[in-house]
């Protein structure tokens, strides 16, 4: 049970985050690269003090600490494209596209982890892809035609991306700590965002960014609501079925939604999210979807 309960706060707490990243991405910073240097140099200092906190054991295992880096390396690009779709794309489709991953995830971890899934865990998974594919669907103005945002394929690529970390992470958590896996997904994203980010004209932006002190801190903050996040799944991770982890932890659509509409009414424009009538109805069929999915996997787990 330990698990379930880690991976749906880690959902609880990411959800939180990406409506955050959204909120300042769209409404507060003036392009990605401004936004990612921050992060980025935020995520260093965190990596530092974990490794501090917690160091390594004496011989954790090169070809584990290889793959652990590797797999956060790929998980770090697919924040950036996730960030990067955020920027201009509805934070509640964004998140139920990339939150697609458990069935990459349930595929991969059968011939790779030799976990098995029942009947009903293959369908659990089914379920919640379905679902969010169903909240990703809009609606063409004037034409009533669903389909899917112009960005699916790359975030469809990210959702990826995350399976194949995920896959990595359960395989390194046999030898590495959580704590330590924390460490080593910071640096990566620290490599990678800074990668994208590290130039003079990134440095000129925030130099030049009204209230800067207000907006950094939103993002500074958000980080390390972020690790907190990171930490309590790496904990999950470690301790479930990694395909029952991540479909738990794709129940993140259904708390963007309701998120959303609170915001939307007592906060309106805090975010870009389109809520009319046949939208809303999408959604909530996909989120009906996704959350039954979760209810199968909770019920078989115990």
């Amino acid at each position: 049970m330990v698990w379930i309960i880690c991976s749906l706060g880690t959902a609880i707490i990411i959800t939180f985050v990406n409506i955050i990243d959204s909120h300042v991405l769209s409404k507060k910073m003036p392009g990605l690269s401004s936004y990612l240097l921050p992060l980025g140099l935020t995520q260093l200092v965190i990596a530092a003090v974990f490794l501090v906190i917690f160091p390594f054991p004496a011989n954790p295992g090169l070809v584990h600490v290889l793959v652990a880096f590797a797999s956060a390396m790929g998980n770090a690009l697919s924040l950036v494209i996730a960030l990067k779709c955020l920027q201009k794309g509805e934070v509640s489709r964004v998140i139920a596209v990339t939150s697609s991953y458990p069935i990459f995830v349930a595929l991969l971890s059968v011939p790779l982890l030799g976990e098995f899934l029942n009947i009903w865990e293959w369908l659990a998974v089914f379920m919640t892809v379905v679902g969010t594919v169903l909240v990703s669907l809009h609606h063409e103005g004037g034409r009533g035609k669903a389909r899917l945002q112009k960005s699916f394929v790359l975030l469809l690529v990210a959702a990826v991306l995350t399976a194949v970390s995920n896959i990595g992470f359960k395989y390194a958590l046999g030898t590495i700590s959580f704590w330590n896996m924390v460490s080593i997904n910071c640096f990566a994203v620290a490599v990678v965002v800074l990668c994208f980010s590290f130039r003079r004209a990134t440095f000129t932006e925030l130099k030049n960014l009204p209230q800067r002190t207000q907006k950094l801190g939103w993002i500074i903050g958000n980080q390390c609501i972020a690790v907190a996040g990171i930490t309590v799944g790496f904990i999950a991770t470690a301790n479930g079925p990694i395909a029952l982890v991540s479909t738990i932890m794709n129940i993140r659509p259904v708390f963007i939604f309701i998120f959303s509409l609170i915001l939307s009414r007592f906060y309106p424009g805090f975010l870009n999210e389109r809520l009319d009538k046949r939208t809303i109805l999408m959604k909530v069929a996909g989120i009906a979807m996704i959350t039954a999915g979760v209810a199968i996997i909770g019920l078989s787990g115990t």
